[in-house]
């Protein structure tokens, strides 16, 4: 079957046709759902491969995720694909494992498979050799997550979000508190988690900065029990992920340390998994999935008007606080969600 048979039963130009496959946005959406209509009516298949041929576009954006082990990339992934399949694009996933190098082999493989666009989470923007290659693209692209001045991203505050965390426990009178994060040195969200941490131990009198830092998931458990043993005038620990909060709450149960009574324990991202602990873990809750949906939207503005995206297209959303029950304070002045 052609698109001649697809123009003459949706009664519209060969051209619109045309357009409704390869430029969506150039038809109205009326118009579209009426062309695909017949294509799947008369079992019409379209050629991506020579579609891209003929207009040197593939519909296909490339996406890298520094794990597929954090249900954060998830629920982010799934904001990226929705978006895209509505806009008529196809996403290609790949995972760079926090490594630099394989960070460069992602990005060879998405830009070998003549993605149109990128969405880009990358270990550390403040290495100069992990963002040398991003620097050269010379198709669209955005960061997620990653927030830097320098280049355009899609994230939350999470400095802010620490600081303001922390000023809430110091306020109800926590005076022994925590960080808990993976290798500071792998992860710029991280870094930018344990600034926000040191902010509000600044400004506060009295409040040493205490830094428990993680290199190994694998050992996380036997490290946060030897260090709550070594330091048990510790009352709360916050961590720069739920992942490692989860992790938190099992070593401290297991020491038999009662929570939040005994000590209170806060995450960084508000996953679904954390609302189904025993306690329900509590943390700052950002919103992944329209993360996921504003990156790409600002992508698929960039491919349409062929134009590069740049920092003053940064857009920082709101994050809030999932009380839960593995704190013991009411964060009154956080932005706050039940």
């Amino acid at each position: 079957m052609s698109i001649e048979k697809i123009a003459e039963l949706a009664q519209v130009s060969i051209a619109t046709v045309s357009r409704a496959f390869n430029s969506p946005n150039k038809v109205s959406d009326k118009t579209r759902e009426r062309v695909l209509q017949k294509a799947k009516e008369i079992g019409y298949i379209s050629n991506a491969s020579a579609r891209a041929l003929r207009t040197n576009k593939t519909n296909v954006i490339g996406v890298m995720v520094p794990t597929m082990l954090n249900p954060v990339y998830a629920e982010y992934c799934e904001g990226i694909t929705q978006s895209a399949f509505e806009a008529g694009y196809s996403t290609m996933i790949l995972n760079s494992a926090y490594h630099l190098e394989q960070e460069k082999i992602v990005l060879q493989k998405l830009l070998e498979a003549n993605v149109d666009g990128l969405i880009l989470t990358v270990s550390n923007t403040q290495n100069p050799q992990a963002m040398s290659f991003v620097k050269a693209l010379r198709i669209p692209y955005v960061l997620a997550y990653n927030n830097d001045p320098h280049y355009p991203c899609v994230s939350v505050d999470s400095r802010q979000a620490l600081t303001e965390l922390v000023a809430s426990l110091t306020n109800a009178g926590h005076q022994h508190i925590t960080m808990v994060c993976g290798e500071l040195a792998v992860s710029d969200r991280a870094q930018q988690r344990y600034q926000g941490y040191l902010d509000a131990v600044q400004h506060s009198p009295g409040l040493q900065p205490n830094l428990l830092e993680i290199p190994f998931i694998e050992s996380a458990n036997a490290q946060i029990q030897q260090y709550l043993l070594e330091h048990s005038h510790i009352t709360a620990l916050v961590c720069s992920n739920d992942l490692l909060a989860i992790r938190c709450l099992r070593a401290a149960q297991q020491l038999g340390r009662k929570i939040p009574d005994d000590l209170s324990i806060i995450g960084f991202d508000g996953i679904a998994l954390g609302r189904e602990l025993c306690p329900m873990l509590s943390s700052i809750e950002t919103p992944n999935k329209q993360i996921g949906q504003t990156s790409f939207s600002l992508l698929y503005q960039a491919m349409l008007n062929d134009t590069a995206l740049s920092p003053l297209d940064t857009c920082l959303l709101p994050y809030s606080f999932q009380q839960g029950e593995s704190c013991n304070i009411a964060f009154i002045n956080l932005p706050h969600r039940s």
